[in-house]
C-alpha cells in the first residue's frame, strides 16, 4: 500500500468536510446524498456519517472505522455505503480517498448508458468510464462491479444512483467528480443543439496524456 496522505487524524476530519462542503456547495452532493472517505496511515477510515445533513457537517460527526467498517470506540453510525468504500481502498492500494455524489448529470449519463467521447482534455480520463447497476447500499456483487470498473478509469457511473470517483487523495477525487460533470454539461448543450461535438485527434489526446496534462 502507498502511504497515505492523511497521518493527522484532525487535519483529515477537516479535509474531508472541506471538501463535502465544496461538492455540497456545487449541488453534486445532497442534503443527505452522497458520502466521503479517506484512508489514514494506520488503514483505519474516516467516512461520512449516515443520513446527516451534509450541509452542517462538522469533523467531530466524521466516523472513523477500522478495515472491517466497524467504528471505534465513541464513533457514531458510518454511511451505509462504508462496504463499497472499504472494497474500493483494499483493490487499489494507490486510493486513500472515495467520493460518492449524486452529481446530476452524470447520474442522467449513468442512466442512459452512454459513454464520455473524448471532446476535451477534462473528459480523456473518463474515456473508458463505464456505466454499473448498484442501488442498494452494501450489495456485495454490486460492489464487485463496481470495483472492477474502477480498473478502466477513475470513475464509475452508478446507474440509478450517482457517480463514484477516487484519487490519490481527496482533491484528486473531487476534482475527477467536478471535472466530470462539468464535461457531461458540454457534451449535453452539443447534444441539445442537435450537434455531436468534435473529438480531439488521437495524436494530441496521446500527447496530453503524455505531457501529463490529463
Amino acid at each position: 500500500m502507498t502511504s497515505s496522505p492523511y497521518r493527522d487524524e484532525t487535519a483529515a476530519r477537516a479535509a474531508v468536510v472541506d471538501i463535502v462542503q465544496e461538492l455540497f456547495q456545487a449541488r453534486l452532493i445532497t442534503s443527505t446524498g452522497g458520502n466521503v472517505s479517506v484512508r489514514l496511515a494506520d488503514g483505519d477510515v474516516l467516512i461520512t456519517p449516515t443520513r446527516m445533513h451534509k450541509g452542517g457537517l462538522t469533523p467531530a460527526a466524521l466516523v472513523r472505522v477500522d478495515a472491517q467498517g466497524q467504528p471505534r470506540a465513541g464513533q457514531g453510525v458510518p454511511s451505509s455505503e462504508t462496504p463499497l468504500h472499504l472494497a474500493v481502498y483494499r483493490e487499489f492500494p494507490q486510493v486513500h480517498a472515495v467520493v460518492h455524489t449524486h452529481a446530476p448529470y452524470a447520474t442522467a449519463l449513468g442512466l442512459m448508458g452512454q459513454r464520455i467521447p473524448p471532446i476535451i482534455a477534462d473528459a480523456l480520463p473518463f474515456e473508458h468510464m463505464r456505466a454499473v447497476y448498484y442501488v442498494v447500499p452494501g450489495d456485495e456483487e454490486g460492489i464487485a462491479r463496481l470495483v472492477d470498473a474502477l480498473h478502466d478509469a477513475p470513475a464509475v457511473l452508478m446507474q440509478n444512483h450517482g457517480l463514484l470517483t477516487v484519487g490519490r487523495d481527496l482533491r484528486q477525487a473531487a476534482n475527477y467528480a467536478l471535472a466530470l460533470e462539468e464535461v457531461i454539461q458540454i457534451l449535453t448543450v452539443c447534444r441539445i443543439w442537435g450537434i455531436e461535438p468534435r473529438r480531439l485527434p488521437p495524436e494530441d489526446a496521446a500527447r496530453l496524456r503524455e505531457l501529463g496534462v490529463v
